[in-house]
């Protein structure tokens, strides 16, 4: 490829011919056609193509849809199910709800489909996710299409983008699944929009870019970082275009998306930090965001190999990635080596790289500090769910990459004889991406095993077996185990809250004359109150304490704020209701039967005395002896 360019004029009658040997610039030969290939070839290596892609695409699916197949609700996915079920759906209480410094109302709309669906129904949330992947999955295509056309090395990044393990954590937890998935549908339809709009000028991508802008800030927050990622993914287009002054180009040629992302943003800007209750940003500490950013960064590194390889679930959370040193250390050096190449050769090669480390560090930034006050820098990141636009951004980077133009001095060292084109790269470079497509796999079903010991399924199962079987004798509420839930003051972590909405069970109460709890199992089990101490002996003989109205009735020591259950051995003549209160906490009525029996009640308070009180008129109601402690299971 030369660098002038000789054009002739068509000459004026009796005048002369005219050659403009005006130097102009080089543009790349992005996969120059075989000297062989005829426009007949083009359909056919297009239609081939496309059925590749579109083979890659439903093998991904495919594979997505097992891994959702083996999971079950976790941990915030309940909070997101009760919140569906106690709020109406088109009120501000509910699409504007501040969900840990989250402004997620898409989020929530999708929740109240999938809580309508049925109690605790997975089903329904895997399908959910299965159409979320489905939309990202094609809207990472189209990208590619846009940046690459549909050309053989337009595979190599959509292979890339479909089966990198980065996402994994994310779309294994419904939760976050709901913030994550769609961000990548925002993302890589925004570029696409962006990079048409410079293209052509056309005024739909402006309106259809800006649409997906307001999808992807409907779902998470890190929906900001999408406009300047655009910009500069346009600019690079640009620069690969030969465009002189990119950067005004890029402002000029798509200046209606970036109009409207103005105004989209600072509307969300005003909804966000108007109906927030609480900072967005933890109280932790600086060296914890740190380590987080610089955790996340080795964590991503092995992602180029189609790692992590092994995932392992310590302690009841979510599967964390198994990574090696060598490991980094492999990926780390592979990306070092690729960038000194790239950005030696092609020109904007640097702005790519830098995109990818800004937009990646920003993103752990904005995670790192919404979370440092837990202290977890340096384990969080491992899970795979602090990248969710990653798994759209590394495949544009390599897009591009493939089609930057390669530096004229570059080009005069290397220049070959005229002739066929080398395509000694091509071997290779098909081998390399099915052996990240099977390292994908790879990763993909170690960490579906990973999450085979994650109890919560099983713990669901029961209970709901145990619900269903355990009559109509009420239940005292109790919490779940905290690998379900942890406690909140929310009250989420509740077995009342959890299984609210399950038709075949008991009522839950603040009383019962049967004592029975759900174990770690989820199963019904026969249950005893471990005594914290115990009644006083009443002054009554024969009786204890006779109760009548407020009677006092102290204990053997005071007892710590809490809640309580109490145990109430009593005799009554008739059938009756009493009243229990420890102190100053709220009192808790419940049933007596005539009779010689015992009645539980759940209490909260603290103190040495506690306030019982007969509310049946001439009823002779005696409490012999009692406990006051924890429920337990037999």
């Amino acid at each position: 490829m030369g660098a002038t360019t000789c054009v002739y004029t068509r000459p004026a009658v009796g005048g002369e011919v005219h050659v403009d040997t005006t130097p102009v610039r080089e543009l790349p030969v992005m996969d120059p056609p075989q000297p062989s290939e005829t426009r007949a070839d083009r359909p056919a290596r297009r239609r081939w193509v496309l059925g590749a892609a579109a083979l890659l695409v439903a093998v991904h699916l495919g594979l997505r849809a097992w891994l959702v197949a083996g999971r079950d609700f976790y941990a915030d996915d309940f909070r997101l199910l009760q919140l569906a079920e106690q709020l109406p759906l088109f009120s501000s209480s509910y699409l504007l709800y501040d969900f840990d410094g989250h402004l997620m109302p898409g989020a929530f709309l999708v929740a109240d489909l999938v809580e309508r669906a049925g109690p605790l129904d997975w089903q329904a949330a895997a399908v959910s996710l299965m159409v979320l992947q489905a939309l990202a999955a094609l809207a990472l295509w189209r990208l590619m299409r846009v940046l690459l056309g549909d050309r053989p090395v337009m595979l190599v990044p959509l292979a890339f983008g479909l089966f990198t393990p980065v996402i994994m954590g994310s779309l294994t937890w419904w939760a976050a699944a709901l913030n994550s998935i769609p961000l990548q549908i925002a993302l890589a339809w925004f570029l696409a929009d962006a990079v048409r709009l410079a293209e052509t000028g056309r005024l739909r991508h402006a309106v259809s870019g800006t649409a997906a802008l307001a999808f992807g800030l409907a779902f998470y927050i890190k929906a900001v970082l999408l406009p300047p990622i655009a910009f500069v993914v346009v600019t690079v287009v640009l620069i690969r275009e030969g465009t002189r002054w990119p950067l005004v180009a890029a402002v000029r040629r798509a200046w209606t998306l970036w109009l409207g992302t103005v105004v989209l943003l600072a509307v969300w800007a005003l909804t966000y930090f108007s109906t927030r209750e609480e900072a967005p940003v933890d109280d932790g500490s600086t060296s914890d965001v740190l380590v987080t950013v610089t955790t996340g960064f080795k964590a991503l590194a092995p992602a180029v190999l189609g790692a992590p390889y092994r995932w392992a679930i310590l302690g009841g959370g979510a599967p964390l990635a198994d990574l090696p040193t060598w490991l980094i250390a492999a990926g780390a050096v592979l990306l070092a080596v690729a960038c000194a190449w790239t950005s030696l050769r092609l020109r904007g090669a640097p702005t790519v790289w830098l995109l990818v480390v800004v937009a990646t560090a920003a993103g752990l930034l904005l995670a790192a500090l919404g979370r440092s006050g837990a202290g977890w820098g340096s384990i969080l990141p491992l899970a795979y769910r602090y990248f969710p636009a990653e798994s759209v951004l590394l495949p544009t980077a390599g897009a591009l990459l493939i089609s930057l133009p390669v530096r004229s001095w570059w080009t005069s060292r290397s220049r070959r004889s005229p002739g066929r084109p080398s395509r000694w790269w091509l071997v290779p470079v098909a081998v390399l991406t099915v052996g990240y497509v099977l390292s994908g796999v790879s990763s993909t079903v170690d960490h579906r095993r990973a999450w085979e010991a994650d109890p919560t399924a099983g713990y669901l199962e029961n209970v709901q077996d145990s619900l269903a079987e355990a009559g109509t004798t009420p239940l005292l509420d109790q919490s779940v185990p905290p690998y379900v839930l942890w406690p909140s003051d929310t009250g989420a972590h509740r077995v009342s809250q959890l299984f609210g909405t399950v038709t075949d069970r008991p009522a839950f109460s603040s009383w019962t004359p049967d004592l029975r709890m759900l174990d770690e199992d989820g199963e019904l089990q026969p249950a005893q109150v471990v005594p914290g101490v115990s009644l006083a002996g009443g002054p009554a003989p024969g009786c204890g304490w006779s109760i009548g109205a407020k009677t006092a009735v102290t204990l053997t020591a005071p007892m710590p704020p809490g809640e309580w259950t109490l145990a109430l051995d009593y005799a009554t003549d008739r059938a009756g209701t009493v009243t229990a209160a420890l102190g100053s906490g709220n009192a808790v009525r419940a049933e007596v039967a005539p009779g010689q029996d015992t009645v539980f009640l759940r209490l909260s308070g603290e103190g040495a005395v506690l306030q019982l009180t007969s509310e049946t008129a001439g009823a002779a109601l005696c409490v012999r002896s009692g406990v006051l402690g924890e429920a337990v299971p037999r």
